[in-house]
Order: C-alpha cells, then structure tokens, then sequence
C-alpha cells in the first residue's frame, strides 16, 4: 500500500528511515487515541487529562516545575459554529470557578490556541475539577495546559510545544496576575522541566528518576496564587542568589544522573518558602515529620498549602511518609487529603 491506513501520510518513494520514524510517532499517538491526520467528526466530544503539578521545587521559583501522575483535571470539548462557552463544571472548588470565558483558564488558552492556529471555530467545554484551586499543586495551570491541549487537538497540532506552553502561560498571566510557566509547561509536556529564559521563552524537559517517589499532602486550607506572589521580594541579596544558583544547578544535575541524594539536600529556599510559610499553619512540623519517615527533601508546593515530598521508592514507603504528614494537620484539627504518586507525562487523551 502507497498509504498507512487512515493517516494520509505518502509511503510512496519515502526513505526507510522515514516510514519507521513516522509508524513509530503514529503508534505513540495512537495509545492516546489520536490518529494523525484524522478530522474531527461533528458533535464528536474529544476528552484529556491535565495532571497537578508542583513548581519552584526548593531554588527554582519560576523556573522549575514537575508533573504528577495524580491528581487530574478532565477537560472535555466538542466543535461548535462560533464563540466560546463551558456547559458545566464539577469537582472540588467548582462553585468559585468562573464560566466567563474572558475570565476561565480553559478558555483563555483554547482562544489564544484558536487565534496562533488561525481557526474560527468555537468549543463548548465539560470541566470536572480533580485540582482543587487554591492548591498550590497547579489547579489553573492544569485548566489552562488542559484547554490549551484540547484546543491544539482540534486545530489539527498545528503549533509547537513551546507554542502552546506560551498559549497556557498566557492564561495564567490573566488568571493568576502574572506570566510564570512553570506549572503550564511539565502539565503539558510532562516530566521534570526548566525554564531557561522567559524573553526570549525557552524550556527543557528532563526524564525524572525512575525511582523518585511523590507524597502530596493538601491541608484544608485556601491559598490565593495573586496573594502568595505579592509577599516575594523584589530583591534579593546576593549571597541569597549564590545560594540558589548553586542548588539550582546541582538539583538539575541529580534529575540527570539519578542521583536522588543530591536531589534531596539540593532542595533549599532562601526566597519563596521563608515568605510564604505564613500562609500555611504547621507547614515546618508537616515537613519534619516527612524527613523523620524517609523522605528526601519537603517544602511547600507551588504558593501552598500543598506540602510535597520526595521519597526513594527502592527504600521506603509513600504511605507511611503521607500518614505522619497528615497526622500534624489533623492532630491541629485541619483536614488534610494525601495522594502518593508518581512523575506524570503531562497532558493526554483520555
């Protein structure tokens, strides 16, 4: 046959190397349900999963960010003549999410999608809310990948990663009062990612370690991402700025090797977490508490309250880690839900 079936794509005079790349890519896409090429059909609802994230990571706020396998948002979306409207949203916290598509993460981003890839078609759009806001474990960014990617699907992946991170960043500029990528780009793209540089907008993915373990521990507490920005400084000393530079890199380098350790001791924070913790009763006894039960490294999540942890699943349990982080919560009388996860692979159909 002179076409792989259903795809539209000429095997005709076509290197070897070509044909095998091309089935390749065709089969990864296929386990998502997406066949390349394929036009939507009318009517047809299209549904991904964009998965919570944790950022800032210890010395890198703004730039280091990491995708969970759990928890999820499920965005679902069908083709309509024009314009932009959600039909329904569900799942914790939806009652004060906002259906104006000027002013929902979902929208924004499918809209600025719609306008790079030169489409006019509308969507309606299906939310169920696995994120809860006011998190710290990327609830907006996870609206905004998770229309950003719906949308792309749509248009036929017409843009770039790095295009529709930047359609995804763009909603949370709007939504949380400032252009941060480091949530939007691993619920996207998946893994362990790094913002390089925000003008000129570039980022790196990194495969995590096959054995680095995530215990999320979310208090019954609200934190406003707008609020949580305010109290960083605008200026740091610069022994504050050797200190993060140099934890920066060695954490990079441990993503990297495997090494887990290093990992772990690099996951320090002279400028977020110090002017953040305020917000989070407890937060330095949570922490503790994982460090005492085997976890490499603990620190807030994102703006909070989420509290992380880092575990080496070779040696320790998850579960023990998430329990003696949630007794301080509810032992000072504040609920507190826990997952223990793993690193995701971002933004998928479902």
């Amino acid at each position: 046959m002179d076409r792989y079936p259903d795809h539209g794509f000429n095997f005709a005079h076509r290197p070897v190397a070509e044909r095998i790349k091309y089935i390749k890519y065709c089969a990864v896409r296929q386990t998502e349900g997406i066949f390349p090429g394929r036009v939507q059909m009318k009517n047809e609802w299209i549904r991904v999963a964009a998965p919570a994230t944790t950022s800032n990571i210890g010395p890198g706020f703004d730039t280091f960010g990491l995708a969970l396998m759990e928890p999820y948002d499920v965005i679902e979306g069908r083709k309509t003549e024009s314009g932009l409207y959600i039909s329904e949203i569900s799942g914790p916290g939806s009652e004060i999410i906002p259906t104006d598509p000027e002013r929902n993460s979902v929208c924004i981003a499918a809209a600025e999608v719609l306008r790079r890839s030169g489409e006019k078609f509308g969507i309606e759009f299906r939310i169920r809310k696995g994120i809860r806001p006011g998190s710290g474990i990327g609830s907006s960014g996870a609206s905004a990948a998770g229309g950003a990617y719906l949308a792309h699907l749509m248009c036929g992946e017409k843009l770039s990663q790095t295009e529709l991170v930047l359609c995804a960043a763009h909603a949370e500029d709007v939504t949380s009062g400032g252009f941060h990528a480091d949530n939007v780009a691993p619920c996207i793209v998946g893994g362990f990612t790094v913002i390089r540089s925000y003008e000129p907008f570039e980022m790196i993915s990194i495969r995590p370690p096959e054995n680095l373990g995530l215990v999320v521990a979310l208090p019954d507490i609200y934190v406003e991402t707008k609020e949580a920005r305010k109290v960083i400084p605008k200026e740091v000393p610069l022994k504050h700025l050797v200190f993060h530079a140099g934890n920066a890199a060695c954490l990079v380098h441990g993503m990297c090797t495997g090494d887990l350790g290093l990992v772990g001791r690099s996951v320090q924070d002279l400028v977020s977490e110090p002017f953040r913790s305020h917000f989070v009763p407890h937060l330095k006894e949570a922490e503790s508490a994982a460090l005492s039960h085997g976890a490499l490294a603990s620190f807030l999540g994102g703006s909070g309250p989420c509290v992380m942890s880092f575990y080496d699943k070779n040696t320790h349990d998850g579960k023990i880690i998430a329990e003696s982080m949630k007794d301080v919560f509810v032992d000072a009388g504040i609920g507190c839900k826990t997952w223990v996860t793993d690193c995701g692979v971002g933004c998928r159909r479902i």
